[in-house]
């Protein structure tokens, strides 16, 4: 274990709030991250603890510039769940990586690892109930392919299995509110239903007018289910 972490764990035992505060700020970037990834873990493994680790990963990122290298890191339930109230300060859902995507980009785009649905109905009750600026704009960021969150759900999440129906509806409703921001850009249409077309061939999945995935991109875009379903087959 490294020394870095070392300090924090014994920090954390000590409970010693100010001497865990400069001690973050005072290592490098790459090494808070691996410190918030502890937090994390620790309070996912003692739910008792949950709130203590989340209200001080929360104080750690307030305290510096959000870790680009977090970013990537937010791409499950979970880790959106915990880090909400630190992505909630100081526009941080808009905070970008080095290929210029926020924390909705990591998570609608999925763990390939963990193959799991997105929280599209958290994110819609964070916009109905909460402060929500930032993540409507957030929502309507590109990334350095020119894709937004939805976009990058739409293209590469390997998921294919049908929304329930509440997460569906908040999908839905994120999709009028980023039409609301900004037009579609069509550019992006040939290379998602190509995208879609491969996931389809490598799960083994029947490319039809019924697929949830291929409905969806008909709604965004705006184009008939047939032509979609044409053009891949």
């Amino acid at each position: 274990m490294k020394q870095h972490m070392q300090t924090l764990i014994h920090l954390l035992s000590e409970n010693d709030d100010n001497a865990l505060l400069q001690h973050y700020l005072s290592s490098e970037e790459s090494e808070n991250v691996v410190q918030l990834a502890h937090l994390f873990q620790q309070g996912m493994s003692y739910i008792s603890e949950f709130n203590f680790y989340q209200q001080l990963a929360t104080k750690l990122i307030e305290s510096k510039n959000l870790p680009a290298a977090l970013i990537a890191q937010i791409k499950t339930n979970d880790t959106l769940s915990f880090f909400t109230p630190a992505l909630q300060l100081d526009d941080n859902f808009k905070e970008v990586d080095l290929q210029q995507r926020n924390a909705l980009h990591y998570l609608l785009a999925g763990n390939k690892l963990t193959v799991k649905q997105p929280p599209f109905n958290y994110l819609r009750s964070m916009m109905l109930f909460g402060s929500n600026g930032a993540l409507r704009d957030a929502l309507c960021q590109r990334d350095s392919q020119n894709l937004t969150p939805i976009e990058l759900y739409l293209l590469s999440n390997q998921d294919l299995t049908t929304l329930p129906p509440h997460e569906l509806t908040a999908l839905l409703a994120l999709i009028e509110i980023e039409s609301k921001q900004q037009t579609v850009d069509e550019t992006n249409y040939l290379p998602t239903i190509q995208a879609v077309g491969k996931l389809c061939a490598n799960q083994v999945k029947p490319v039809s007018s019924e697929l949830q995935r291929l409905i969806l991109i008909a709604i965004y875009y705006t184009k008939p289910i047939k032509d979609i379903v044409n053009e891949i087959t």
